[in-house]
Order: structure tokens, then C-alpha cells, then sequence
């Protein structure tokens, strides 16, 4: 492509982007605008294409670590700083929303918050949500991280930050790198161990959400679709 090529290339995409028209692009025609930004002299296209082909989709880029973008040819400091950059903005887009919603009723909010944010994690790692009577958001921790397939969480800690915010309800949420959103024992364990640590505060479990490339998983809503007894209430009794 020669430079003239490239330059009305780029226009077009600028112009078709600011049409409105950005449901019409493809993945790698979305990356090749965002690298035009960042790469001023090179045709980019066959980058942006060489980033599907390893990462496979649009979030495997974003999410990809600063190494392995690192490793693309073509792909300088400047591109995966701007990759990156775009990513902690919609991670505190995301957060913002979240901060000014009058009511979090639904599962659906905490995961699409929690896959952004842990979603370039290659281990466990948990958020913690407390919420006040109405349901709004006071704060959200990260306490930390675990290994590939677990993560440590002290109840106690839970109670004690639950209590000192002035929280009525938590929502505990966390992710499994390896794909499978499903809870494993250890999940169900650590969910009671919460329960028991809150109830004496009179402070409520709302939820516990397990997030996944591939989607996710809510204690309390999912247990209740299935026909089974929901977990959680069962525990709040057990936990009272």
C-alpha cells in the first residue's frame, strides 16, 4: 500500500467510524483504527489482523498482557500502552456506572463489571461489593489473589469492612481463569464461611458471583432457575 493508499485508507475508516457506523466494523478493522492512532507511517491492517490470529477475539487482545503484546511485530510500546489505556478506561467507565446507579438488583451488573476487571487475570483473584439498604454501591474491594484454580478470602476481614462502611448487604465476586464458571466446593465452602461471619452484624450475603471468559454464574439467581432450593437462603438460615 503505497502512502497515499494508506492515508485515504485511514480516512475512510476514521470517516465510517465517525458515521455512527461502528457496529459495521469487523474486529480487526476496529483494532486497525485504534493502532492508525499509534502507528503513523505503516500500513496496519496485517497487525491488527496478526492480534486476532493469536488472541482470537477482540476482548482475547485487550486482555492480553503487556508481554505477550509485546511479542507482535509491528507492535511497539506506544500501541500496547493505547491498548492498554483503552482497557482501564472501560474498566472505570464500567466503575463509574456502577457508583451512580440508583438500585443493583441484578447479578448481570456485578459480572459485567467483574469480567472487565479481572478479565486479563491468569489467576484467582476476588472482588467484594457493599452495598447499603438501598442497594447502592459504597465500595468495592480487591483484597487480593490467589493461584490458578483458588483464592484466599478471610471472612473475618469481610465482616470487619462490611461493618466499618456501614454496609447492609455484600456481594462477593470472583473469577475462574481456566474458563469453567461453575462453583466448585471450595466456592461453596467459603460462601457459607462469609454468611456465618455476617449474620451476626445483621449484614446479608447477597450474592455470590463467579465470572469466566464465557460467561457466569450467581449463586442466588441461578440456583432458583434450576428448581433447586436457592443455596444462599438455605444458608442464611442455616447461618441465623
Amino acid at each position: 500500500m503505497t502512502p497515499e493508499d494508506r492515508l485515504g485508507h485511514r480516512q475512510r475508516l476514521r470517516e465510517k467510524f465517525g458515521k455512527h457506523e461502528q457496529e459495521a466494523f469487523l474486529d480487526y478493522e476496529l483494532l486497525e483504527l485504534i493502532l492508525t492512532y499509534s502507528i503513523p507511517r505503516r500500513d496496519v491492517k496485517p497487525i491488527a489482523k496478526d492480534l486476532m490470529n493469536r488472541f482470537h477475539t477482540f476482548p482475547g487482545v485487550m486482555d492480553a498482557s503487556p508481554e505477550d503484546l509485546a511479542q507482535v511485530p509491528g507492535l511497539g510500546q506506544n500501541s500496547v500502552t493505547l491498548l492498554k489505556l483503552i482497557r482501564s478506561a472501560n474498566v472505570r467507565y464500567l466503575a463509574r456506572t456502577m457508583e451512580s446507579l440508583p438500585l443493583l438488583d441484578s447479578p448481570r451488573i456485578f459480572a459485567d463489571y467483574a469480567r472487565m476487571k479481572l478479565g486479563d487475570k491468569s489467576n484467582e483473584v476476588t472482588l467484594i461489593f457493599y452495598l447499603n439498604t438501598q442497594n447502592r454501591l459504597i465500595r468495592c474491594d480487591m483484597p487480593g489473589s490467589g493461584s490458578v484454580d483458588s483464592v484466599s478470602i478471610y471472612p473475618s476481614e469481610v465482616a470487619k469492612n462490611a461493618l466499618l462502611c456501614g454496609a447492609r448487604s455484600v456481594v462477593l465476586c470472583h473469577n475462574h481463569p481456566g474458563g469453567n464458571f461453575m462453583p466448585s466446593r471450595d466456592d461453596d465452602a467459603i460462601t457459607f464461611s462469609i454468611c456465618k461471619a455476617l449474620a451476626p452484624l445483621g449484614i446479608v450475603l447477597l450474592d455470590h458471583v463467579i465470572v469466566s471468559r464465557f460467561g457466569f454464574y450467581s449463586y442466588r439467581e441461578h440456583e432458583h432457575e434450576r428448581g433447586r432450593n436457592n443455596l444462599l437462603t438455605k444458608l442464611e438460615g442455616d447461618c441465623t
